[in-house]
């Protein structure tokens, strides 16, 4: 199963799904071009405490990818 974890201002929300099924998998490239349409920033994670990569597009094959809200100034 993969995983997309959403921070924003009420904390995180977790969606599980599976790379392997299309619905999911269309699903949750959805979810993505939503997210980083809105500002969000993709991250895949590193696995073991290896760095992260920026996501510029949709990879089925990130296991983890967390999405961080845009920051604003003050």
């Amino acid at each position: 199963m993969n995983l997309h974890i959403i921070m924003d201002e009420t904390g995180d929300t977790r969606h599980l799904f599976d790379a392997h099924d299309p619905k999911a998998l269309a699903g949750a490239e959805l979810r993505f071009r939503e997210l980083t349409g809105r500002g969000f920033r993709a991250v895949a994670l590193g696995k073991d405490g290896a760095h992260g990569r920026l996501l510029r597009d949709f990879d089925r094959t990130a296991e983890q990818t967390l999405f961080i809200p845009q920051l604003h100034g003050g």
